[in-house]
């Protein structure tokens, strides 16, 4: 790759004067020494035959080549200086367009302040294709080129992170008609409020298109493949948001501290790179189909309506809580059915205060629900852990489902606490299978000493009597039998 032209601002070294002056100065000692040379040095050659017809053939073999190499070293100046004379007009080239590009930046710039919503649209095209130009440029590294299109970047996310008074009253716009009472002009606002939404969407749809491609397997495998854009850091920290961000690709997306007014909706979006959402705050918040291929945080977050995660992949870890302080809070119904978390879960200190739904969801690695509160019910129906889970200190207060779960490895329910009902590992979704494959000294189904009861049973399968919640059986997980869909070698259920 080429080198950076040099800035025309910075003083430029002065050349030497053998630079500047080398071919006049071999020019003349060839004249001065060559001429003299070739009228008397002939004569005194040993063996030369001394006659004038030998002596003048000596003489102009001389002057010949003397007259090659000054023809060489002129032919050589010119090539020099016709190469300089280009690599000036490059040069020259490469500074208009440079000028051009930062002329075009402060203008497009300017357009995200105009009061229309085209004109603002217009300035963020222009600074989407001014980050494709740098990327392409041939005349910078690429430490330069990623330079270059950071600044514009980091500009694009400021609009995004710039304040938006109408936002706070998403949901009354966005209805069919006034309401009683509306503080502003209704039409006017509302007006305003799509052309902002689609102003705002427009810069993550740019983003989207040059971002990395994620793609998962039916075994929930994520491949991701970068992007152009994909060395680039965004950031939307303490952003309103207030319209969709569907259907996307989001690059190292960080929402940390974000607020999101109305539906928060990501119905089908790809987070490439890690995801931060510590300290946002959602009211309904819409995960659906959504993947994660890097690790997700939702610590400190807030969920004041429903929060759902249905088909959700989270190809690494997830953490929704700290092992140290109360944070996450879901207070309206929480949705995780047909998730697959693929990583660490953190669930720890969290309270749900409206209905969990886990059901069938796949936990493939470590799950910690330690101190987490379910105010409503909860069902984890065939869910699948395989790996440990620990429920240490849960709060149950209603109706808690482990039908048809399947626990392959350690299961800790110790000082959980279940204040209405007993748990249900029995139902019509199936029976809770425990895996015969593991050391059950770490599993633990010794509650609260207040609590409802885990109403426990013997089975027998490989190695000898287990101790597992009434109905359960104990099951090898390797035993899947991939023609009937079904595992071959269960114990009869726990009596």
């Amino acid at each position: 790759m080429t080198k950076p032209i040099k800035d025309p601002q910075k003083p430029q070294q002065e050349p030497s004067w053998w630079s500047r002056n080398w071919f006049y100065t071999v020019l003349i000692l060839l004249a001065v020494i060559g001429v003299p040379c070739a009228f008397f040095v002939p004569p005194i050659i040993p063996g030369l035959t001394n006659d004038g017809n030998t002596v003048v053939s000596v003489r102009q073999g001389i002057l010949a080549v003397l007259a090659g190499a000054l023809t060489m070293l002129t032919l050589s100046e010119t090539h020099r200086k016709n190469n300089q004379e280009k690599e000036k007009n490059e040069n020259d080239h490469t500074r208009q367009v440079y000028a051009e590009r930062r002329s075009r930046y402060t203008k497009a710039v300017e357009q995200l302040a105009s009061e229309k919503a085209t004109v603002r649209l217009g300035g963020i095209y222009t600074l989407v294709g001014l980050v494709d130009e740098w990327l392409a440029d041939d005349t910078l590294e690429s430490e330069e080129q990623q330079k270059e299109g950071q600044v514009i970047i980091n500009n694009l996310c400021s609009y995004i992170r710039s304040s938006f008074p109408l936002a706070e009253k998403r949901e009354v716009l966005e209805k069919d008609h006034t309401t009683d009472g509306y503080d502003g002009d209704f039409t006017l606002d509302r007006a305003q409020l799509c052309e902002e939404q689609d102003v705002r969407r427009a810069i993550f749809e740019e983003m989207s298109k040059r971002s990395s491609t994620v793609s998962v397997d039916k075994s929930a495998e994520v491949t991701v493949t970068p992007g152009a854009w994909s060395t680039f850091e965004f950031n939307f920290s303490r952003a309103p948001i207030f319209y969709p961000l569907n259907n996307l690709t989001i690059e190292q997306g960080n929402f940390a501290s974000t607020r999101f007014y109305g539906e928060a909706n990501f119905r089908d979006t790809k987070f490439a790179g890690d995801a931060n959402f510590r300290g946002a705050a959602f009211t309904d918040a819409y995960f659906w189909h959504s993947t994660f291929t890097g690790n997700a945080y939702f610590w400190y977050s807030t969920f004041t309506g429903k929060a759902e995660f249905l088909h959700a992949t989270f190809a690494k870890d997830a953490y929704f809580s700290n092992a140290f302080v109360w944070n996450t809070t879901f207070a309206g119904e929480t949705h995780f059915g047909n998730t697959t978390f693929n990583g660490e879960t953190h669930f720890e200190n969290i309270t749900f205060n409206g209905d969990a739904y886990f059901n069938n969801t796949t936990f493939n690695g470590e799950t910690d629900f330690r101190n987490a509160t379910f105010s409503q019910d909860a069902n984890f129906s065939t869910a699948t852990f395989t790996e440990n889970v620990d429920f240490r200190g849960a709060k149950f207060i209603r109706c808690t489902r482990f039908g048809g779960a399947k626990f392959i490895r350690c299961t800790s329910f110790e000082g959980a606490y279940f204040e209405k009902y007993a748990p249900i590992f029995a139902d019509d979704s199936g029976t809770a299978r425990f895996s015969d494959r593991v050391n059950w000294e770490d599993s633990n189904f010794s509650v609260r000493f207040d609590s409802q009861p885990i109403k426990l049973g013997s089975a027998e399968l490989d190695y000898g009597p287990r101790t597992i919640p009434h109905r359960a059986v104990l099951f090898n997980p390797n035993s899947w039998n991939e023609e009937s869909k079904k595992y071959t070698h269960i114990s009869d259920p726990a009596k």
